[in-house]
């Protein structure tokens, strides 16, 4: 059976928050704060489960399933999206955070994923039809199967009608900016990422969709 792609359900919500630990398990830019540890593993589910919490309903949210199970999952922010608050964050958890990591690591985890995010906000007000795609995870069992490909030309098309000229993400993975590269999008800023004496780079992107 073929891929199907929609909007993600409230009741898939955890389900989506297990795919983006899966995903971003032994993933450079998270494991700089959580290392592979049991403690780190379980601080990062309650991470992910939290955000996507927050940010359902205010962020537009699409699922890719196969034969009925979901296998990848994003985030979208449209033009002129307003961030949730800090409590609207600790409504939803994020104090469990801090008690399954050290309060150090998260707190420089998120100095450093906005400052990650802050080429990708800032551009986007540069023009009201500039969507930015904050999260995409594909779960680790399906990915090298041209999920990601077919997902991607999905949200493309979603946003693009929905009147995007343009589509935004930032990336930290050699392996995904060759990626993204091969399906039209370039790089527009370029930084590196240290923490502990290990550095990464950090790639923020943009491709312009044909109407």
């Amino acid at each position: 059976m073929g891929l199907e792609f929609g909007l993600q359900k409230r009741e898939e919500l955890n389900e989506a928050g297990a795919i983006m630990a899966r995903a971003y398990e032994n993933y450079d830019y998270v494991t700089l704060y959580f290392p592979d540890t049991v403690g780190s593993r379980k601080g990062l589910q309650i991470f992910m489960n939290c955000v996507v919490k927050t940010n359902f309903g205010r962020a537009d949210m699409l699922a890719a399933h196969r034969d009925g199970k979901m296998v990848a999952r994003a985030t979208l922010e449209p033009p002129g999206f307003k961030r949730p608050s800090a409590f609207q964050y600790i409504v939803h958890g994020f104090l469990r955070v801090y008690l399954n990591t050290k309060w150090s690591r998260i707190n420089g985890f998120l100095a450093m994923d906005e400052a990650a995010c802050k080429p990708c906000h800032d551009y986007q007000k540069s023009g009201s039809d500039i969507w930015y795609l904050s999260m995409l995870e594909v779960d680790p069992p399906a990915q090298g199967q041209g999920v990601g490909t077919q997902f991607l030309a999905y949200l493309e098309e979603y946003v693009r009608q929905r009147g995007a000229r343009q589509f935004v993400l930032f990336t930290n993975s050699q392996e995904n900016l060759a990626w993204y590269k091969k399906r039209g999008y370039e790089v527009f800023h370029e930084c590196e990422i240290e923490h502990e004496g290990k550095k990464i780079g950090s790639w923020s992107m943009k491709k312009t969709l044909n109407r």
